[in-house]
């Protein structure tokens, strides 16, 4: 019995030291715990912050792009159109410069559309009647003629162009002195026709107005000679013109309002 006692006694003494040292460290233990138990609960709640956090500032930052975004586009934009404002008012300049430089009275006109079937064979400008624009006035750009006033209304008139087939202008070439008829193509380029067949023509020779009607006014550039050939039945020659100004490429022109009496 003694014997059972002694051999019992170091599990009691376990028991009593580890009774003790609960109670020595119980308000330690406990508020480990509780701060464990803490961390682990908070634990989601910290990771779906973060989580919110993120796409907050990421929807944030998508939405400062997206305005950047637009800001950039507008900024293009505008600069398209000053960009466009200032070819214009340069090509006004050029165009109120020469303007100045003519001795008839002039009206420049905006080309607002053109000839849908044929953009080679008209356009449509934005003055008429009101302010003075009149039947087969002559029209030119500061490079030369490009057409005259075929129809006027009372706000718009359309134009025929020198490419126009119904074309049909009196022409003088500058250095061979030779004169013809320059018509229309439905190509884009014009030809001079009825010229002799000694006529001494070059290449890049210039086309001017002669003058011999009382619409076209004389000395108006035309285009310059790109080609001479001759007529199919061997009694003139011909000339193939390219125009002195772009066709597809005008924007503003000046119709002149030639005096009958004077050329």
């Amino acid at each position: 019995m003694r014997i059972y006692r002694i051999r019992k006694f170091p599990a009691k003494l376990s028991i009593f030291i580890i009774l003790l040292l609960i109670i020595v460290f119980n308000s330690r233990i406990r508020t480990g715990v509780k701060n464990f138990a803490f961390e682990i609960l908070a634990k989601p709640f910290k990771v779906a912050s973060g989580i919110k956090t993120y796409f907050t500032r990421a929807k944030s930052l998508s939405e400062e792009i997206l305005s950047l975004k637009q800001r950039l586009g507008a900024l293009s934009v505008e600069l398209a159109r000053m960009k466009e404002v200032s070819l214009e008012n340069e090509r006004l300049g050029k165009l109120l410069k020469f303007k100045k430089s003519l001795r008839y009275k002039t009206i420049v006109a905006k080309v607002i559309a053109r000839d849908t079937t044929d953009w080679r064979s008209a356009i449509i400008v934005d003055k008429g009647r009101s302010l003075g624009i009149r039947e087969h006035m002559p029209c030119v750009t500061t490079k030369g003629l490009i057409g005259s006033v075929a129809e006027v209304g009372f706000a718009s008139s359309k134009v025929m162009l020198i490419t126009d087939p119904n074309s049909k202008i009196g022409v003088v070439l500058e250095s061979s002195r030779e004169s013809g008829v320059l018509v229309g193509s439905s190509q884009g380029a014009c030809r001079v026709i009825y010229l002799s067949l000694d006529a001494d023509i070059k290449k890049g020779e210039k086309v001017l107005t002669a003058g011999f009607s009382a619409f076209f006014p004389k000395g108006l550039v035309v285009g310059e000679v790109t080609e001479v050939g001759i007529e199919t039945p061997g009694l003139y020659k011909y000339a193939i013109v390219n125009p002195v100004c772009d066709i597809g490429k005008i924007e503003e022109v000046i119709c002149i309002e030639v005096d009958k009496d004077a050329k």
